[in-house]
């Protein structure tokens, strides 16, 4: 089965301090790590790495490096990390997120008061709905 994302490593990602927060998912790194290992054909593989503060695990989603991480104080809580120029809108980050086998996942976005086209400003609580890429004829 062909899937829209791969595991990467922390040093694969193209430029990680360019790496923002993005939204916040309401669910363990646990649980995404597990969700992501058996789509992948490695269940029970541990893909998330782990530093004094915080955990993470790292995807590549149709070209777009993205960084999950759990901070210790906050274990049901991942924030997603990536690059500002690969949202481009509120459609675009959860459309991708939707790519993922995580339907029913709910979040909220970050807001930014230093950047007033962000758009989590603007945006409210979301859940991730299961997307698949359409076939083309």
């Amino acid at each position: 089965m062909n899937h829209p994302y791969r595991l990467i490593r922390p040093e694969e990602l193209a430029a990680p301090g360019e790496m923002e927060p993005a939204v916040v998912l309401r669910v363990s790194l646990k649980v995404i790590a597990n969700v992501v290992a058996e789509n992948v054909g490695k269940k029970g593989a541990n893909f998330i790495f782990h530093a004094p503060d915080r955990d993470a695990m790292y995807l590549q989603l149709d070209d777009v490096p993205l960084a999950f991480v759990s901070f210790i104080e906050a274990r049901g809580e991942v924030h997603v990390y990536v690059a500002d120029r690969n949202v481009q809108g509120e459609s675009r980050l959860l459309e991708l997120l939707g790519r993922l086998p995580l339907s029913g996942v709910e979040g909220h976005w970050w807001t930014r008061e230093d950047q007033p086209c962000w758009p989590g400003n603007k945006a409210g609580p979301f859940v991730i709905c299961r997307r698949r890429r359409s076939r083309r004829r």
